[in-house]
């Protein structure tokens, strides 16, 4: 695969932070910090903070004991490190050369950090820094729709593998398991699933439970894996034995909507009218009541991210953006029937990966 250019993102960061003068980003560890930095690891209650300055390499403040990790599992050169005894917060302003009057942060740091740093800059402006990241990760790079689409094939490989072999008795919770399993072995990286069974199905996004599959039910399996950090999110709804005639009926409908959302979702369409154009089609065969959720949402570094495909979205889609195409049909205490597969956004917009999910009998 293609390496993907930090030092370029880290370049598109400074271009913006001149344009909204902003002296100074601040980057805690997050999916931010891993999408301009290369490293994810999770925040603990020791400091670890990039920087970024309009005109000056990246810098990050770590623990001196951290100092090789970083170097290892992030792009920087230059790590100023704090030993255990200082005050890792006057350390960060040492690493900055000069007073800023504007400083953006990235949007989840915590409370805490944020008090940490104001101390050291009392005349500083704070603001959100979250948006100047959002805008960049949801156009995705060549090399990222790579991943993705590596992602949704070890995705949509591992559930339909899981199908053959899920047995009559076990439990949603063993097939969760299974899905799950699957998926690591195609992917090398943990995933996530969701699995129901007959009336369970009828659940948007419910919990697997104990709950044992019998013959001739609905199998819903939500479920994604990643590919260096980048995830897919397909949702296949089959039948373990024989499809009956209302689960043809629906599934038909919800298969419609998904193929209508596709070809409207198109770059310069605005995101809420793909969501209206599949509704319309459940809406039109009278199930309007049972699609109770939006139509998607994007995806890249994380599963739910940048553009939402719901009423109120008036932004327009743009080339490269990537979301899921996942209309649905709940009937309670029947079965449900979801249909997802995740989208890349052009002059006519296509599915990452196609497969036949007729695979009852």
């Amino acid at each position: 695969m293609k390496s993907i250019d930090f030092n370029q993102r880290q370049t598109e960061i400074q271009k913006r932070l001149i344009k909204d003068d902003i002296d100074l980003f601040l980057v805690t560890p997050s999916v931010d910090f891993g999408y301009l930095f290369k490293g994810f690891f999770s925040l603990s209650e020791r400091l670890i903070c990039g920087i970024i300055h309009p005109s000056e390499d990246a810098k990050i403040v770590a623990p001196s004991f951290e100092k090789e990790r970083m170097e290892i599992v992030t792009t920087f050169d230059d790590v100023v490190t704090w030993k255990e005894e200082e005050d890792s917060y006057k350390k960060l302003k040492t690493a900055i050369s000069s007073e800023p009057k504007k400083i953006a942060l990235e949007s989840t740091t915590p409370f805490d950090v944020y008090l940490g740093i104001k101390k050291q800059f009392p005349n500083s402006n704070f603001v959100d820094g979250g948006n100047i990241v959002k805008q960049m990760r949801a156009i995705k790079t060549e090399e990222e729709i790579e991943r993705m689409t590596k992602a949704a094939n070890y995705t949509k490989d591992g559930i339909l593998k899981a199908l053959e072999k899920i047995e009559e008795n076990q439990t949603e919770l063993d097939a969760l398991r299974l899905v799950q399993k699957e998926m690591m072995s195609l992917s090398g990286e943990m995933g996530w699933a969701i699995v129901q069974f007959g009336e369970n199905s009828a659940i948007p996004h419910g919990h697997p439970t104990k709950r044992k599959l019998k013959k001739d039910e609905v199998i819903l399996i939500d479920a994604g894996t990643t590919c260096e950090h980048y995830f897919s999110d397909i949702t296949v709804t089959t039948v373990f034995g024989k499809a009956k005639q209302e689960f043809l009926e629906i599934y038909e409908i919800v298969e419609k909507a998904n193929e209508v959302a596709l070809e409207k979702s198109k770059e310069s369409i605005p995101a809420e009218n793909v969501d209206f154009a599949a509704r319309q089609v459940i809406e039109d065969a009278n199930y309007g009541k049972y699609f109770t959720h939006r139509l998607g949402h994007g995806l890249g570094l994380e599963v739910h991210e940048e553009p939402y495909i719901v009423k109120g979205n008036s932004n327009p889609l743009i080339s490269g953006n990537v979301h899921t195409d996942e209309p649905g049909i709940y009937l309670p205490g029947k079965f449900g029937v979801r249909i997802e597969d995740d989208i890349l956004v052009g002059k006519r917009s296509k599915r990452l990966v196609e497969f036949n999910r007729h695979i009852w009998k």
